[in-house]
Formats: C-alpha cells, sequence, structure tokens
C-alpha cells in the first residue's frame, strides 16, 4: 500500500510544483478568457476568417509589456492600488476603488448569466435566472476556499481543461497549416468593422484587473525576483493566445455568419466532428465564464480594502467580504438586465468587456508607467516602449468607447 501511494505522490508533488509556478499566470488566463472573448474570437474568425490572426501576437507582446511594469512592483511589493492612494490621496482613493470594482463587476454579470445559461442547457436546470443563482454560489464557495493555492489550483485545473476542450475541438477539423499561417501575416482592409474588431481583440488580451491582481500578490507567492513573475505570466499570456487561436481558426472554418447564440458557434460543427461538440462546447464556455468571473473580482477583493488603507491578503475577511457583495451585486444585476430588456446572455458577453475596460484600462495603463517611472529608473529604450503600450491602451479605449455607447442605444 505505501508503495502504490509513493508512485502516485510523485506526479501529485510535480503538479503541485507546476500550478505553484505558473498557476498566477493561469489564474490571469482565466481572467482573459471569459464568455466575451469566446464570442469576440467567434465573431473575428467568422467575418474575416483566418484574416486577424496576426492580432493576437502583437496583443501578446502589448500584455507582456504591460505585465512586465507590474511584475516589478509585485517583486518589491507595491500594490498598484497603494500608488494609486499614496498620488491622489485617501480621500479620492475611496470612491475611486470603488467606482473601479463597480466596473469590474459588469464583467462579472456577463459571465455569471453565461455560465448560468450553460448549467440551464447542460442540467436538468432549466431555468435561466436559477443557473445564474447556482454558478454565483459556486463562486462564493470558491472564494470560501479562502487558501491561495486551493483556489489556484481548482482554477489551473479549469483552464487546462478548456485548453483540451478546444483543442479537441480544432484537431478534429484538420486545418490546413498554410492556411492558418498566412493569417499570421499583418493584412490591411479598409472597414471600420476591421478596424474595430482589431481593437476589440487587442482589449480582451490585455486585461487591467490582473495588474491589481499581480501587484498583490507577494504575500502568497513570496517572489522577490521580476524573473519569476516574468516566467509565470509569459506562460499564461502566451496559453490565452494559443487558446484564442483555436476559436478563431474553429471559426472561421465552420461557423457561418449569423447572429450568435449560446450554442452557435459549435452547432456546425455537429456534422464535422459528431453530437459530442456541442456538449463539449458548452462545458468549455460554462467553465471559462466561471473562471472569468470569479477571478476578475479578486482584483476587487485587493483594491477595495488597500483603498481604506487596511493592509489585506488573499482571502482574508475584507478580500471575502468585498467579493461576497460583488458576486451578489451581479446576480442582482443580471436577473433584471435579461428579463427587462433585449440583452441575452450572449449580447452581455459580447459587450460587457467594453463596459469593464474602456474607463479601467486606460487609467491602469497610466498608473503602471507612473509607478515604475516612481520607484524604478527604466532605461530611455524601456520607457519608450512602456509609454508605446500606454499610448495602445488608450486608443484603444477611445475607440472602444465609441462604439460601446452606439451598441448600448441599439439595444435599449
Amino acid at each position: 500500500m505505501e508503495e502504490t501511494s509513493s508512485v502516485f505522490d510523485v506526479p501529485f508533488s510535480k503538479a503541485k510544483g507546476m500550478v505553484n509556478q505558473y498557476g498566477l499566470g493561469l489564474l490571469f488566463a482565466a481572467n482573459i478568457f471569459g464568455a466575451g472573448s469566446v464570442y469576440i474570437l467567434t465573431e473575428a474568425g467568422v467575418l474575416f476568417g483566418y484574416g486577424l490572426l496576426w492580432v493576437l501576437p502583437l496583443g501578446l507582446g502589448v500584455g507582456l509589456v504591460m505585465h512586465e511594469m507590474s511584475a516589478r512592483l509585485a517583486a518589491r511589493d507595491l500594490p498598484l492600488m497603494v500608488y494609486i492612494r499614496d498620488v491622489i490621496g485617501p480621500t479620492a482613493a475611496k470612491p475611486f476603488a470603488l467606482g473601479i470594482a463597480f466596473i469590474m463587476q459588469f464583467w462579472s454579470v456577463a459571465n455569471y448569466a453565461l455560465t448560468g445559461a450553460a448549467l440551464a442547457y447542460l442540467t436538468p436546470l432549466s431555468n435561466l435566472y436559477v443557473g445564474i443563482i447556482v454558478s454565483a454560489a459556486l463562486g462564493i464557495s470558491l472564494v470560501e476556499l479562502r487558501v491561495y493555492s486551493r483556489i489556484e489550483g481548482v482554477i489551473a485545473a479549469l483552464v487546462l481543461a478548456i485548453f483540451a476542450s478546444y483543442l479537441a475541438i480544432v484537431a478534429n477539423l484538420d486545418p490546413s497549416v498554410g492556411a492558418v499561417a498566412s493569417g499570421f501575416v499583418p493584412g490591411v482592409v479598409r472597414e471600420f468593422e476591421y478596424m474595430t474588431m482589431i481593437i476589440a481583440l487587442l482589449g480582451t488580451t490585455v486585461y487591467y484587473p490582473n495588474f491589481f491582481i499581480q501587484t498583490s500578490m507577494s504575500g502568497e507567492k513570496d517572489w522577490d525576483l521580476v524573473s519569476r513573475y516574468r516566467r509565470d505570466h509569459t506562460v499564461g499570456l502566451t496559453a490565452v493566445v494559443a487558446l484564442s487561436v483555436t476559436v478563431i481558426v474553429a471559426a472561421a472554418m465552420a461557423v457561418p455568419e449569423a447572429a450568435l447564440t449560446l450554442t452557435a458557434p459549435a452547432e456546425p460543427l455537429v456534422e464535422l466532428i459528431g453530437p459530442w461538440v456541442l456538449g463539449i462546447f458548452v462545458l468549455a464556455v460554462g467553465a471559462a465564464s466561471f473562471t472569468s468571473a470569479t477571478g476578475t473580482l479578486f482584483a476587487a477583493g485587493f483594491m477595495v480594502p488597500q483603498a481604506y488603507e487596511i493592509p489585506t491578503r488573499f482571502g482574508d475577511v475584507y478580500f471575502r467580504r468585498t467579493l461576497h457583495f460583488l458576486i451578489g451585486l451581479s446576480v442582482v444585476l443580471a436577473i433584471p438586465i435579461l428579463a427587462f430588456t433585449d440583452f441575452t446572455p450572449v449580447r452581455l458577453a459580447l459587450l460587457m468587456p467594453a463596459v469593464n475596460g474602456v474607463v479601467g484600462l486606460p487609467i491602469t495603463a497610466l498608473a503602471l508607467y507612473a509607478a515604475v517611472n516612481r520607484y524604478f529608473d527604466p532605461t530611455a529604450t524601456e520607457r519608450a516602449i512602456f509609454l508605446a503600450a500606454v499610448v495602445v491602451m488608450f486608443l484603444t479605449s477611445i475607440t472602444t468607447g465609441h462604439s460601446l455607447a452606439q451598441s448600448i442605444i441599439e439595444l435599449l
């Protein structure tokens, strides 16, 4: 019996070590790859085939630059919100943190709605609203694990399962390697929709709540070297890009141009691959939505107490109270929005990434840049690269804000 136990201990120990090394990066991947990303990527594949694949490495590059700034703060245990509070003062920091936290939870509104729709589709829960309540309860249960290493393990397992699901779908489609490779060559299409989609893809790859999380995790990771954080987030962002490629390729190969519904991206695949693909797709969407909805709010769990000058650690009482409130608020808002407007879970998923990012992304980018210049002494080249990334984030937000306003007016 002892021999059997030791045989299993070795792979378990290795898996635990891998999660400890790359789990934070996988959490970042989970936060980025939510419901909105799935359907935005599907729309990109439907409208432009492989033609926008080249944007994904660009997004990876911008994301790595932003995380480089974030990692430098994290290695010195300098939370970004603490820097913002120091600059704007404690009085202004409180409404600022509460406002950004409120905006963040709109991402959770969409993702818990999609998780609820997936539960209603896959289980005997036939009611969407009950599914949303159950998904939020599962989110609170995840938070109540309290110990970060446990939560990290659960999220890492879900992310790897999501990746395996999409990989299985694309492998069964047998795409042409040459055709896919051609999509990584940048092209120019003089269409507003094409440019808007570029901005949307960049916005879904560079995800600002992750910077608040990364800079606040020193107490959990105990890493004092930038290289440790760099290796971790590089793996996470690369996983997101690889996953995004699979979604665009599958959509380009099989999904016709039509209004997106919960199962629309997978329905054409049933004839090509088999009926099993529908369940796998909805399961992957539901898991991605759940991890993103809950993981995103970890940023607010740090931000709000820090704004009130309360030292906080992952899973402490202040962290959990903040998340419980925001998860509950997500349900309170999601159900009437779906009941009394023309929004559907998928429409929310397409819209809420913009709502979440249009204000928070440029502010966070600017704060990161200012913090790095205050606490460190970047070279002229580094400063130029960091500033270029910040400018890209501002342009992304400006363009997104214009299309966001039009979309909301149409749906209301």
